[in-house]
Parts: structure tokens; sequence; C-alpha cells
């Protein structure tokens, strides 16, 4: 059995039905399922007083533990073994273990500025089973962005650097991004945001959220340009292509905040 002490809830989501948690338990990730009914609503939001309440947690290599309450009250669980879904589209040949990863920063919720050999770099995970698809777009996304600046070195990049591919028992479930300075795009920005939006559907890909949040631009004297967040890419279309063309002038000059990550030191 796993001791308390050594367990950290990394990422929870809770809504009128469930709890879902993401535990580290030593040098492994396990999931947990909590039905609304099994604790009272503070102790399913607050993992100090949730952890001592839990039972213990076996020494096989569970995937997922799911608590419920019985019609006589007690406590019930049930263990899944099964495997999880992880990212298919892994490409780059690095592979770097999530939790050896020193977190400096939280951005949102699976987003973090990490310490990686030295350097700041942003890891960004499936927190859970239905973040994986957006994450395998994005990854998918940056596989075509890097073939192509493979190809063309000389060109100014399109996005930060992929650095590899993070898993967390072994299985692929996010990527490591080189960290790069920069701030959100305005309206002024609208001709080198428009030349880069081009060249990205010149890869045959749509980007999907053209916020002004999504254009890191370094201001710095020979500072670049480059696009963030493809969670929402598709192949191209000229259709979908030539609507966010027209939209980018709009979104360019969003005040309103739409778009832009909450940071928590």
């Amino acid at each position: 059995m796993c001791s308390k002490p050594n367990i950290e809830i990394l990422s929870q989501v809770i809504n009128d039905e469930n709890g879902y948690y993401r535990l580290r338990v030593g040098r492994r990730v396990h999931y947990l399922i909590i039905s609304s009914d099994a604790f009272d609503d503070d102790t399913m939001c607050r993992p100090y007083l949730l952890i001592p309440r839990l039972p213990d947690l076996p020494d096989s290599p569970l995937t997922t533990m799911t608590l419920s309450r019985g019609e006589d009250g007690s406590l019930t669980s049930a263990i899944s073994t099964d495997p999880l879904p992880e990212i298919r589209t892994a490409w780059h040949e690095l592979r770097v273990d999530v939790l050896n990863l020193e977190r400096t920063r939280r951005f949102r919720s699976g987003v973090h500025e990490v310490q990686y050999e030295g350097a700041s770099a942003i890891a960004k995970i499936a927190c859970f089973n239905w973040d994986i698809a957006r994450i395998e777009r994005e990854t998918w996304a940056y596989s075509i962005i890097a073939r192509h600046q493979s190809q063309h070195p000389d060109e100014s990049p399109i996005a930060p650097d992929f650095l590899g591919h993070l898993t967390e028992n072994g299985r692929v479930m996010g990527f490591l991004l080189g960290k790069v300075d920069g701030e959100p795009a305005c309206a002024n920005d609208l001709v080198n945001c428009d030349a880069l939006l081009r060249r990205l559907h010149r890869l045959g890909l749509v980007h999907g959220d053209v916020n002004r949040h999504n254009f890191l631009v370094d201001r710095t004297p020979g500072g670049v340009t480059r696009l963030i967040d493809f969670e929402h890419v598709e192949e191209f279309d000229e259709r979908s292509a030539e609507a966010e063309l027209q939209s980018l002038p709009a979104e360019l000059a969003e005040e309103t905040g739409r778009g832009s990550t909450v940071t928590i030191p």
C-alpha cells in the first residue's frame, strides 16, 4: 500500500456528478474518480482534506480508481488497470518523464513553465482523457511545422521549438516547447501577423483560433512573431483559411482579454 504523505494531487476537475483527480504517488501517476456523494463539497475541493480520507492505494500498477458510496453508506472502490489513451502522433525522438521536470509557474491547467536542462521551457500535457484529442492535434501540427523548419533553416520560425514528447508512466501525453519571450499582438502588428498566418496556411494548416494572445511578438531588435496554441488546428480548407484571415484585424484589436492566460506564480 502507498502511504498518504507520498500522495500529491496534480490536477483536479469537479462537476455535479464526479470529481476527477490526477495523483502523484511516489514515482507514478494514478487517476481517481470520486462520486459527488462520497464526500462533502469542501473535502472534494481541498486536497489537504481529501487525501487523509482516501483509502490506501494498492501497490499494483492501477491506472484508475473509482470511489462511491454503497447502499449502506460505506465507501466502495473499483480498480482498473486498463491502459489510458495516449498521443499517437509521437514523431520526435526525445521522451521526457513529466515527473522529472521542476515546475516554476502555472499558466493554466496542463500548461506550466518548467526547468529543462538548465533552461526555461513550456510543458503542455493532457491532464485527463478528454484532453488527449486537443494535445494530439497540436502535436500533429508541430510535426508539420518542425519538418518545414528543418528543410528551410534560414526562414524565421513560425512557432516555438518543439523539444520532445512528455510521458507519464511510459505513455506519451504531452510535449515540451522551448520558451520564447514576447507579448500578445496588437492592431499595429497586423502586417506581420497576416504574413505569418499565410505561411501557416501554405503548410496545409488552419490555426483555428487567431485571437491576439496566440501571436507572440518579440519586440526586441531582430525579434520575430510566432504562433502558439494549435489546439484547434485543422487541415487546410480555403474557406476556413480565408475566414480566419478576414477575422484577423478584429482579433488583433480585441481588448477584453479573451484568449489570454491567467498566470499563477
